[in-house]
């Protein structure tokens, strides 16, 4: 992640680049804290890592909640106040970024079905092909955005969690410039990117815990720490000091001097702990700009030059293509030969030359070049990195690296308004610490925290769907006439007001960013785990039908994006009053002129780079047609075929074909959006695409009724998959058993006496069965699904996810107690609502002793060859290899 070679730079040159920073517990940490920024994405996976969770049975999300609770609950003990920022929707300019990490993660699950039981069961296998439990984001969610309901106050707000309305980063960095605060995460671009305000990077991996512990034989009042290696003089009658064992006394040290794992706090309940110290290592962009002698506005160019995820593909990618090369910038512009360290030094000798070249007074006028501008400089350093002559390449093709490097650094725009002006004014003021707590303060619109509501990505986007919705058919049922102007004017008002409730929701944390995909870019991202490879997906056999739910619903409500393809389809239409103006205007033929004002934002400055003769901003148009077009709407799904990644188009089924299917009309015509119907009758019609609207459902509250939802749609799907093969022996084999569906519900720890912080039995004393790991990856594709299907009726606090109280270590066990059934007990009412109307839907268990029998009933009742006899168990009886010469003459 981030800039090629940049983390490695940084280790290299830390006693130059480097700032050291001790946070300790007590003292004034509650009147005045330091705002730190952290990255989600890089937090999700450091915790992973520092706890040692078994992933492989499918998320021990209950572990991992607690051990986020010690994280946030340390943090806040050494007087931090913590900002977490997510990822938002997937930008279309990362989608080759995207899909490679995806075909890399697939690439671990066929390497893991492809090797013995026992080798994939090592550690060291475990750790190699490590992926992330597909539901490990809205885990780490529900568990941040719980903590602060409980820590938060009026007074003061400790913890806050963000979601960004594209990539995290220039958002993380925007807003620790407003809160004059750190960044915290896995990513060297936070190092590049700037701002008036950011005081530096934080890397999560060089975060150190400590703890000093007083020693039990020096008084309290003494206030004497015990020496962190434990030795103490202690003297006999004879003035001899006793020999001491080294594991003895290497376990007192521990006791005395405890330290944590990586950003895990220290954690001993029978250790009184005296003082606790967090040291964590800040570069500042600006020791780095000053090490490299370049501005620090040029850094975000130093990457992109360099390469980062924006930059490893062609615009032209697609998933086939799977040459190592694939266009990447760097083989045009670096020699093989060149560690990633020394092209970082490259890139910035050569900007650092263009620079001297272009404002150097004593050189000659001939041999000055001419830098005018950031496309001009962008132009200048692709030739000088070249390592092919120019003139050796097709017509168009430097220009296209020149767009590419364009785009890849505007990705670290980072937009200055005018609140930042006013909290860095507050800042010199003596306004600090408690003051920035409060949530108002840094808001810059009721829509976006860093943007105004004109300059929010997100905001202009859903207005984007909702103007073009609006300006074509109300609605494709024919119930509101054209004539009826006033029920246009109300779908006008609905589609603005489900778009707003939409924004609130997602930036409170109750709609993903999968979510949002599919109205941003019309796509939809399925994240992958463990499944067998030789089956079809379960995000297409369990999840694909709730999906084209979601799809039409949103459709309906706010339209969905129509692909650039589509687009030119319609360009044959002549006097459409809905065709887009291109107003970008012309300037001398230049194919990267509506660039050069989007480069505006990288706030280059006078004092630090002499170019001025940058062009005025100018808008670009992006074209999000309406889905009242009349064409069939398509999604594109990027998920597992076979053994590799593919996109496939889905084709989004009509809404008013969907409620009819489920006996659910509205009289009005759709005028008002399903979003927006009474709670009880949107939970309804959930219920019945579901297949779940019977009476024990209908009761069931909270976390529990996401459980039974899933429990019964993997049964139902698996049991209809069976019927409509026809008699396939493979299919058939899909089908749950009753155990199985009682172990999931059992995996739940339902009450707070069940919890548990770490799993019950050793990762080694539960098999790792194929099966096992289906039924996970099945439940898994269920919960999540289903859980957007509820967030996009907006159901997200009626139908809340329980994934934060499963494990699948709990689950696996379970599954393998097979004939200790009556050990597993689940709450009767939870489990009639399970199997109501669906008791024949399970497939009979078939234990070991009876496939046995069967076996051992085959082979005795098979025909004999004449002259052997039954008696006794000759070995010919049972098929030896000489039974078939019994008859032969000799």
């Amino acid at each position: 992640m981030g800039i090629h070679g940049l983390t490695t730079y940084l280790r290299e040159n830390r006693g130059k680049l480097a700032d050291t920073l001790e946070f300790r517990s007590g003292g004034d940490n509650h009147r005045i804290r330091t705002p730190i920024v952290v990255d989600g994405w890089s937090f999700i996976y450091e915790v992973m890592n520092c706890a040692d969770l078994p992933w492989v049975y499918g998320g021990e999300y209950e572990a991992f909640s607690n051990i986020i609770s010690r994280i946030v609950e340390g943090w806040l003990n050494v007087g931090l106040r913590l900002y977490f920022v997510f990822d938002g929707p997937y930008p279309s300019v990362k989608f080759p970024t995207i899909v490679s990490r995806m075909a890399q993660t697939n690439q671990g699950g066929l390497l893991f079905f492809r090797t013995s039981a026992s080798a994939r069961s090592s550690r060291r296998f475990l750790r190699e092909t490590f992926t992330l439990p597909p539901l490990s984001y809205s885990v780490c969610v529900r568990t941040l955005l719980g903590i602060a309901a409980a820590k938060n106050c009026e007074s003061a707000r400790v913890i806050e969690v963000h979601f960004a309305d594209e990539e995290g980063d220039p958002y993380a960095v925007a807003l620790a410039g407003r809160l004059n605060a750190y960044v915290t995460g896995h990513d060297s671009d936070y190092v590049v990117l700037n701002t008036d305000g950011y005081k530096g990077y934080i890397p999560m991996d060089e975060v150190i815990w400590s703890s000093i512990s007083l020693s039990p034989s020096v008084s309290r009042a003494d206030s004497v720490y015990s020496s962190a290696d434990g030795d103490v003089d202690i003297m006999d009658d004879g003035g001899f000091r006793p020999v001491r064992s080294t594991k003895k006394a290497s376990k007192r040290a521990a006791a005395n001097h405890r330290e944590g794992n990586g950003i895990v706090p220290p954690y001993d309940p029978l250790e009184v702990v005296s003082e606790v110290v967090l040291t964590v290592t800040v570069y500042p962009p600006a020791s780095l700009a000053e090490h490299l002698q370049l501005p620090v506005s040029l850094l975000p160019l130093l990457g992109a030059l360099v390469g980062n995820d924006f930059t490893g593909m062609d615009v032209d990618w697609s998933p086939q293509r799977t040459s190592s090369r694939m266009n990447n910038l760097q083989h045009l512009f670096f020699e093989r030969q060149l560690t990633l360290v020394q092209r970082i030094m490259r890139v910035a000798n050569t900007l650092r030359s263009i620079l001297s070249a272009a404002l150097s007074s004593t050189a000659p006028k001939k041999t000055r070049k001419q830098v005018g501008s950031v496309i001009e400089l962008i132009d200048a350093a692709v030739t000088a990195l070249l390592l092919r002559p120019t003139d050796s390449m097709a017509m168009g093709e430097r220009e296209a690296i020149v767009e590419r490097i364009v785009e890849a650094t505007l990705q670290y725009a980072i937009p200055r308004s005018e609140l930042q002006n006013e909290v860095q004014d507050g800042e010199e003021d003596g306004v600090h610490g408690q003051e920035l707590g409060d949530s108002a303060t840094i808001w810059a619109s009721n829509v976006c925290v860093v943007h105004t509501r004109e300059e929010c990505p997100l905001f202009a986007s859903l207005s984007r769907l909702v103007s073009a919705q609006n300006s074509l058919a109300p609605s494709a049922s024919g119930s509101v006439h054209e004539e009826d102007h006033s029920g246009e004017i109300y779908a006008d008002n609905f589609r603005a007001r489900l778009s707003e409730l939409y924004i609130s929701a997602y930036r409170r944390g109750a709609v993903s960013p999968r979510v949002l995909d599919i109205l941003n870019t019309g796509t939809s991202w399925p994240r992958q785990f463990l499944e067998d490879p030789d089956k079809e997906t379960v995000w297409r056999s369990v999840g694909r039908s709730i999906r084209e739910l979601g799809y039409a619903i949103l459709d309906e409500g706010l339209g969905l994006p129509v692909r650039p393809d589509d687009e030119e389809e319609d360009e044959e239409v002549d006097n459409d009053d809905d065709e887009l103006v291109d107003v970008v205007e012309e300037e001398d033929d230049d194919l990267l002129a509506p660039l050069r004002g989007a480069l505006e934002q990288l706030d280059v400055s006078g004092d630090e780079y002499a170019g001025d003769g940058m062009t005025e901003a100018r808008p670009l148009v992006v074209s999000l047609p309406s889905s009242k077009t009349g064409r069939q709407k398509i999604v594109v799904e990027y998920s597992r075929r076979g053994t590799r990644l593919a996109p496939e188009d889905v084709s989004v089924p009509s809404l008013l074909d969907v409620l009819g299917q489920y006996s659910m009309t509205d009289e009005g015509g759709f005028v008002v959006p399903l979003q927006l119907w009474p709670e009880d009758a949107r939970l309804t019609l959930f219920l019945r695409m579901l297949q779940s609207d019977v009476t024990r459902v209908n009761t069931l509250r909270g976390e529990v009724l996401m459980a039974v939802l899933a429990v019964r749609w993997v049964v139902r799907c698996m049991h209809t998959r069976a019927q409509e093969s026809g008699g396939n022996r493979e299919k058939d084999k899909e089908r749950w058993t009753r155990h199985e569906a009682k172990a999931f519900l059992g995996a739940f720890s339902w009450t707070a006496s069940g919890t548990q912080a770490h799993p019950e039995s050793p990762q080694s004393a539960i098999p790792i069965l194929e099966r096992n790991v289906q039924l996970v990856a099945q439940v898994s594709a269920a919960l999540e699904s289903i859980q957007h299907l509820a967030q996009i009726l907006l159901l997200h606090d009626r139908v809340p996810s329980p994934a934060h109280l499963f494990s699948g270590q709990r689950f696996h066990e379970l599954l393998t107690a097979i004939g200790k059934e009556a050990a597993l007990t689940v709450d009767q009412e939870m489990w009639e609502a399970s199997i109501e109307a669906q008791q024949t839907a399970f497939a009979e268990p078939r234990s070991k002793k009876a496939r046995k029998e069967t076996k051992g009933k085959d082979l005795a009742t098979a025909p004999l060859p004449s002259g052997i006899s039954k008696r006794g168990k000759d070995f010919s009886a049972m098929g030896g290899m000489f039974g078939l010469l019994a008859d032969a003459d000799v």
